[in-house]
């Protein structure tokens, strides 16, 4: 695979960029969403955003963006020939290829000088057939004419000296293969390029120039090497550098033989350069030889031609992008969030004391909100008191427009017209969608409305425990207003007064007296107390044992200490008296005189 503009490839490098992106602002929202949101209601809050279809959606976004690149850099792989028709010269390269060549008066050899400048020439052309000649010895057609100039680049990395095993300089056998090889082309449209140091060993190069210029062809030499000349390096063996040399064992010496090249270039109309400016002598060849020769049209067979293949690319680039926009990042199926955790955020209502005037405030903030979106189709039927039809033309438009910028109050409208039919459960779902909006005054009355509803849900449970889950749940959204919104009087009264019903209910439930059990009960906890009594008394017992064991053991050891101890004074009132008895017989054998001699 090619590229035809691979500097577009570059644009890739925003891929990790993007994603690093992404990755901080995930992050970052849901930190602002922990500040805003109590622990216990964020995993309900966010599972309405399918974090795995987001990520999927991005992804897919990333990858129709990568193949987009992709596609601008022009991918080609494989190849067509056809025939092209041009308008151009026919141009032979002919290289010299004997030891000569690998002299180094010209670095960083005569050879590899002359591939870098064949190189600078091949540049220069446009329409124009090219060919290579490699000679030494004689010639060989490296590469046939062609307007493919990456097939002939590559046959002239390809050249050395090893590449005409018949060693010696036949410059005449490659002009004659190159007359040739022009075959039937026009005849003012032949041109030669032969590189070599001039060093004819075999072959009469000036007859046969003069033979290629009645052939229509125009010879231009160039001349590699220096007047001065240079030894030619040659590896044995054994792996040791040595030098070339004669039969007699003197040391070759390869010089460039400029007159004889000048000879050959001007019998056929041509002219001889010296490659000391690589670059400069090419465009001299190119602007002073090639371009005044008549260029012909003519059909040309079998051109290679890279297949440009951007469309594929760029197809799946456009279907990634489809379906990125297909996939939504929110959770269509609302009621399952619901199923685990009831409750959820409240509804914009102003609480007093009484319940009912929850109910009544909870009216006038939702019809508030209700005229911020005055286009909204289901107003109508709202003001009438038409709830059931509000109900459904609002989620109508949901389903229409599930998108649209405006989802966010439409579910709020949605929430205030379920919380008018009493149906609590629809209306914290839908005030909870609104949450999701990143007006902050539109959350603040979200978690305001919400936790009116479950305020009022709560007073339709028949369970105390149900109860105080939902008046619970709904301190905490009134805390959550008041976070957005600290002058919000109302959001505070309904806070004051929702935790006073929690206090009262809870005072209430420890006041109630426990239940008498049941007779079948009773006989059931009065055997189990009876197992419980035998189990004591056996447990007692088996500690008493334990301890009389461990008793029994402390004092057999505490004798066995005794006896030792015992033992040991005796011994040691034993060893005394040895050292008394021993002190005192010492002390009379010094008493006693000793004998005179």
């Amino acid at each position: 695979m090619s590229f035809g503009a691979p500097a577009w490839l570059w644009g890739l490098v925003l891929i990790p960029l993007l994603i690093a992106l992404f990755i901080r602002s995930e992050r970052r929202g849901l930190k602002r969403l922990q500040e805003f949101v109590s622990a216990r209601l964020l995993p309900q809050l966010a599972g309405t955003v399918n974090r795995p279809r987001r990520i999927l959606r991005f992804a897919l976004q990333l990858l129709g963006l990568g193949l987009a690149i992709v596609s601008l850099a022009q991918p080609r792989w494989g190849y067509t020939f056809e025939d092209v028709k041009r308008k151009g010269l026919d141009l032979l390269i002919a290289v010299d290829t004997s030891r000569s060549m690998l002299s180094n008066d010209v670095q960083p050899n005569r050879l590899d000088r002359v591939k870098l400048a064949i190189q600078d020439l091949i540049s220069q052309l446009q329409g124009d057939r090219v060919g290579l000649i490699a000679f030494a010895g004689r010639a060989f057609l490296q590469a046939p004419l062609t307007i493919d100039y990456d097939a002939v680049v590559e046959a002239l990395s390809d050249l050395d000296t090893k590449t005409i095993p018949e060693g010696g300089t036949n410059i005449s056998s490659a002009i004659t293969l190159a007359t040739q090889s022009f075959g039937k082309s026009a005849m003012g449209n032949r041109a030669l390029v032969i590189f070599t140091d001039g060093e004819e060993l075999s072959g009469d190069a000036l007859k046969t120039a003069k033979e290629a210029a009645d052939a229509g062809v125009r010879i231009f030499t160039v001349g590699v090497g220096t007047p001065q000349g240079s030894l030619i390096p040659v590896t044995g063996e054994d792996g040791q550098t040595g030098f070339v040399k004669d039969s007699a064992g003197q040391v070759v010496k390869s010089k460039l033989d400029d007159k004889r090249l000048g000879e050959i270039a001007q019998a056929t109309g041509g002219f001889y350069l010296h490659l000391e400016n690589g670059p400069r002598t090419m465009q001299q060849i190119q602007n002073e030889g090639l371009a005044k020769m008549q260029a012909a049209e003519m059909d040309v067979r079998l051109s290679r031609r890279a297949i440009e293949r951007y469309e594929w690319p760029l197809g799946a680039a456009l279907i990634a992008l489809a379906l990125s926009i297909l996939i939504p990042e929110r959770k269509r199926a609302r009621q399952k969030v619901y199923a685990a955790a009831p409750a959820r955020s409240a509804v914009r209502t102003v609480a007093r004391t009484p319940a009912s005037t929850i109910a009544v405030a909870a009216v006038l903030g939702m019809f508030l909100s209700l005229s911020a979106f005055a286009d909204a189709p289901g107003l109508d039927a709202y003001r009438s008191g038409k709830f059931e039809d509000a109900y459904s033309q609002f989620q109508q438009t949901l389903k229409t427009h599930p998108e649209s910028r405006a989802e966010d109050k439409l579910q709020f409208d949605t929430g205030a017209a379920a919380y008018k039919l009493k149906d609590y459960g629809k209306a914290l779902e839908s005030f909870s969608q609104a949450l999701l909006s990143r007006d902050l005054g539109l959350q603040s009355k979200g978690h305001y409305n919400l936790g009116n509803t479950l305020y009022q849900r709560g007073e339709t449970q028949q369970s105390d425990d149900k109860k105080l889950s939902d008046w619970t749940n709904a301190l905490d959204h009134y805390e959550q207003t008041l976070k957005l919104d600290p002058q919000n009087k109302e959001a505070k009264e309904n806070y004051d007064y929702v935790k006073r019903k929690i206090e009262e209910l809870k005072n209430k439930k420890q006041e109630q007296p426990s239940p008498s059990p049941s007779p079948q009960q009773k006989d059931k906890q009065d055997k189990q107390n009876k197992q419980d009594q035998k189990q004591d008394q056996q447990q007692a017992q088996q500690d008493q044992q334990k301890q009389q064991q461990k008793n029994q053991q402390q004092q057999q050891k505490q004798q066995q200490q005794q006896q030792q101890g015992q033992g040991e004074q005796q011994q040691k009132d034993q060893q005394q008296s040895q050292n008394q008895q021993s002190q005192g017989k010492s002390g009379n054998q010094k008493d006693q005189p000793q004998k005179k001699n």
